[in-house]
């Protein structure tokens, strides 16, 4: 597994939760820089430290260690 602060910045790098796919573009502080899908104006900041399984194209966030 991976933190999402180990990730390459400015890659867009696809992120799954469920059905969403969220874009990763660079660690900021404690949190990231993402948004949703293809829609740059919906911002995601997800933690740095969340965790992250290879998948598909990109990686699946995982909760607390579990693969939901």
């Amino acid at each position: 597994m991976k933190k999402l602060y180990e990730l390459p910045s400015y890659q867009n790098i696809k992120l799954y939760l469920d059905d969403t796919i969220i874009i990763f573009d660079h660690i900021d502080g404690f949190y990231s820089y993402c948004w949703l899908g293809e829609d740059k104006n919906q911002l995601v900041h997800l933690k740095a430290t969340t965790l992250l399984k290879k998948y598909k194209d990109g990686y699946k966030i995982i909760s607390d260690g579990v693969d939901k």
